[in-house]
C-alpha cells in the first residue's frame, strides 16, 4: 500500500491538489464520510485495486517443493533445516490445486521430514493423504514402507497388511528403477524386525496437564471476571478496572475467551488458522493459498464462520504488504454481520450502542452485562479518532477502500459479486456502511487488541491477535499489577502483587520500566495510544533492570532482611528449573514464589531487584503452563 499511496500523492502534487485534498479530508466528521470521499478520490485518479490473490498454481507448488528438497535432501540435516524444509513443503501443499499430483507429492515429501523429526502420527497422516490422491505408482512402495516403520515404532503390531501393500507395489516397479533394490532391502529389514524390538525404541511422553482454572465467576456485570473487580468510569481514566476487595498475588482476576482470534501471517505454515494450535502437518483450504488447518473439522468450522468470505480477500490483500491488523479489521466486520444476521439488523444493533449515553456501560448487552462473545462489546472500545493525524486516518481509509473493493467484487457478502466500478461502490449504502465499520476497526485494533502468545524456548512470542473486550478496559502502567497469560482458548489474568480495595488494576502495553527508558516509553505510548503515562515508575523515573538495587540496600530493619533471605532461600533453584522448563509437575513452586512476592511487598520498597526477578520467574512459569511451541528434534537413529 505504500506504493499506492506514493502514486496517489505524486498525481495529487502534479495536479496541485495535494493540500486541497488534505484540507477537505480534515473537515470530514465521520468515518462514513471518509470512506465515500476516499472511494471517489480513487475513482477520480484511476487507482483501481488489482491483485491476483495468489491462486492455486501447480508450477508454483513444484518450485516450492524443489526448494524444500534442496534444504532437506541436499542440506545439512538438523532441527532448523528440517523445520525450514517442512515450511516449504507445507507452502507447496498450500499452492497445489485440489486434487492433484502436486498435492500428493507435497504430502509425501513432508512425511519424510515428519518422520525425521519423530512426528510419527503426523507422518502417517501425510502418507495416507498422499496415497488417497493421485500419487505416482512407482513411488507408493516407499510410502508404505515408511508407514510400516512409523507403526512399528509406535508399537502397533498390525503391520502385515501395510507390508503386503508395500510388497505389491514393489513387484509393480520396473526392474530398471534404481531405487527398487534399496526399497527391497528396506522391506526385508522391516519384515524380519520384531515388534518387540521396535517397542524398545518407542519413547513414551507423559502429557502434563496445566493447573486447573476457575470454571465460573460471580461478577454481576462481567461474566468472565472475578467479583474482586468492577468497571468504573471517570474523565481522567475513562473506563478502568478497580478492586472491590483486597486481592492476593496469584488470584485469577478473569478468564476471558477472545471474541475472535486471528493467526498472524508468520505462523500460517506451523499453526492452525482456526484454533491457532501448533500443527506440523497442516492441511490447506481447498480454494486459497492462505489458510491452513490442523484438521478437516477446523477447516469446516472456519469456513462457515468467516473464511468463505475471507478466502478470496485475504490472499489478494496480502499482495499489498498488508498488516495483520488489516486482516483482523475484515474478520471483525464479517463476524459482526454474521452475528447480527444481516445489514439491516447490524445497523439497528449498532445504532443502540451509538445512542447509549452512559460511557461506563457502553457496549453492555440488554441484560446489563459486558459479554466477551458479543460484537457490541468490541464495537464500544476506544478509537482515538479525534487524536489521529490526517495522514494516519487517510491511510486507514485508503486501506479500507481497497478491502471494500475486494469484498464487493470477489465475494457475495453484499448479495452478489458487484461490477468493478468505484463510483458505484461509493453510492451503495451497504458497502459504505461496511466500510465505515472496517475503518472503525482499523482504529480500534491498534489501541485495544492483544497478543495471543506462546512460549518458545526462553521467549514469549506472538501466536496471534486477540479481541478481548474486558481486558481492553485495563489501563496501562509501566509496572503492572496484573499479568495476562495465554491458554489454548482463553487469556488468563492473574494478580501479580497484593492489590488493595479501591486500587486500580493495571496491564502493561509493551513498555516496562525495567526494559525501556522513561523517554522511550513515553514516546511509544503517545504514538500508539495517545496518552502521556503518569504511572509511579514514570513519575519517579525508576531505573532499568541492571541498575535496580537489592533489598540488602533498600531494607533498613535487620529482622525484615532475615525474613526476606529465608523466604528467598530456594529462589535460585526455581530459576534454574524455570529456565530448563522443568516446572509443570511442581505446583509448589508457584506457591513459594507468591509467598516471596508477598514478603518482598511487605518488607522492601519498590523498585527492588529481587522483586523484579521473582515476578519475571513467576511469569515464566505461568507461561510454561500455557501455550508452548516445542521445536521437534531430529531423531538421530534415523540418520
Amino acid at each position: 500500500m505504500d506504493k499506492v499511496q506514493e502514486m496517489l500523492n505524486s498525481r495529487l502534487i502534479l495536479d496541485g491538489k495535494h493540500l486541497e485534498l488534505s484540507n477537505n479530508y480534515k473537515n470530514l466528521k465521520t468515518d462514513l464520510e471518509r470512506i465515500v470521499f476516499t472511494l471517489n478520490v480513487l475513482q477520480e485518479y484511476d487507482i483501481v485495486p488489482n491483485a491476483t490473490g495468489m491462486p492455486k498454481n501447480a508450477k508454483e507448488s513444484e518450485q516450492l517443493r524443489e526448494q524444500g528438497n534442496k534444504v532437506f535432501v541436499k542440506g545439512v540435516l538438523n532441527n532448523m533445516t528440517c523445520i525450514d524444509a517442512l515450511k516449504l513443503y507445507t507452502k507447496s501443499i498450500a499452492f497445489a490445486p485440489y486434487p492433484s499430483e502436486q498435492l500428493a507429492l507435497g504430502y509425501a515429501n513432508r512425511s519424510a521430514v515428519l518422520f525425521q523429526l519423530g512426528l510419527y502420527l503426523e507422518c502417517i497422516q501425510d502418507i495416507d493423504r498422499a496415497l488417497a490422491l493421485n500419487y505416482p505408482d512407482n513411488l507408493r512402495a516407499k510410502l508404505y514402507l515408511r508407514k510400516t516403520e512409523c507403526l512399528m515404532i509406535l508399537g502397533n503390531q498390525s503391520v502385515e497388511d501395510i507390508l503386503t501393500e508395500a510388497q505389491q507395489w514393489l513387484d509393480k516397479m520396473s526392474l530398471n528403477d534404481a531405487s527398487r533394490e534399496k526399497l527391497k532391502a528396506k522391506f526385508d529389514i522391516l519384515h524380519n524386525k520384531t515388534v518387540e524390538t521396535q517397542r524398545a525404541l518407542n519413547k513414551t511422553t507423559k502429557i502434563l496437564e496445566p493447573p486447573p482454572l476457575p470454571t465460573q465467576f460471580h461478577n454481576n456485570e462481567v461474566p468472565c471476571a472475578s467479583d474482586a473487580v468492577a468497571i468504573k468510569y471517570n474523565k481522567r481514566y475513562g473506563r478502568h478496572i478497580v478492586a472491590t476487595r483486597n486481592i492476593k498475588p496469584g488470584e485469577v482476576i478473569a478468564l476471558e475467551k477472545p471474541y475472535s482470534l486471528l493467526l498472524i501471517q508468520e505462523n500460517v505454515q506451523t499453526h492452525c488458522s482456526n484454533c491457532l494450535r501448533v500443527c506440523w502437518a497442516n492441511i490447506p483450504c481447498n480454494y486459497c493459498t492462505y489458510a491452513m488447518y490442523c484438521s478437516e473439522e477446523c477447516r469446516n468450522i472456519e469456513w462457515k464462520k468467516c473464511h468463505d468470505i475471507e478466502c478470496t480477500v485475504f490472499p489478494a490483500w496480502i499482495e499489498y504488504s498488508s498488516y495483520n491488523l488489516d486482516l483482523f479489521s475484515i474478520r471483525l466486520a464479517v463476524l459482526a454481520l454474521r452475528e447480527a444476521g444481516g445489514f439491516k439488523e447490524l445497523r439497528a444493533m449498532l445504532k443502540q450502542v451509538d445512542q447509549h449515553d452512559d460511557p461506563r456501560t457502553k457496549g453492555f448487552s440488554p441484560d446489563g452485562k459486558l459479554h466477551s462473545d458479543r460484537y457490541i462489546s468490541v464495537y464500544s472500545l476506544a478509537t482515538n479518532t479525534e487524536l489521529r493525524s490526517v495522514s494516519d486516518l487517510f491511510r486507514r481509509s485508503l486501506d479500507t477502500c481497497f478491502i471494500l473493493y475486494f469484498l464487493a467484487t470477489r465475494t457475495v457478502i453484499f448479495g452478489a459479486k458487484l461490477p468493478e466500478d468505484l463510483s458505484a461502490l461509493a453510492q451503495n449504502d451497504d458497502i459504505t456502511f461496511f466500510g465505515d465499520l472496517i475503518l472503525k476497526h482499523q482504529q480500534i485494533i491498534p489501541s485495544n487488541m492483544h497478543t495471543f502468545g506462546e512460549t518458545q524456548g526462553l521467549e514469549c512470542v506472538e501466536r496471534g491477535i486477540a479481541a478481548m473486550p474486558f481486558l481492553s478496559l485495563f489501563n496501562h502502567s509501566c509496572s503492572p499489577n496484573i499479568f495476562r497469560h495465554s491458554r489454548p482458548k482463553h487469556i488468563v489474568i492473574y494478580a501479580m502483587y497484593p492489590i488493595q480495595r479501591g486500587e486500580q488494576l493495571f496491564d502493561n502495553y509493551g513498555t516496562h520500566y525495567a526494559i525501556t527508558s522513561r523517554a522511550m516509553r513515553q514516546q511509544k505510548l503517545r504514538k500508539q495510544y495517545y496518552f502521556t503515562c503518569d504511572c509511579i515508575p514514570c513519575q519517579e523515573d525508576w531505573p532499568l533492570y541492571h541498575q535496580l538495587q537489592s533489598f540488602n540496600t533498600l531494607v533498613k530493619k535487620p529482622e525484615d532482611k532475615v525474613k526476606i533471605r529465608e523466604t528467598l532461600r530456594k529462589f535460585n533453584t526455581y530459576v534454574d528449573l524455570a529456565t530448563d522448563g522443568m516446572v509443570q509437575d511442581k505446583p509448589y513452586i508457584i506457591e513459594d514464589l507468591l509467598k516471596m512476592v508477598q514478603v518482598l511487598h511487605d518488607c522492601a520498597p519498590m523498585p527492588c531487584d529481587e522483586m523484579s526477578s521473582v515476578i519475571e520467574t513467576l511469569k515464566r512459569i505461568y507461561d510454561l503452563n500455557g501455550n508452548v511451541r516445542e521445536i521437534p528434534q531430529v531423531q538421530t537413529c534415523h540418520k
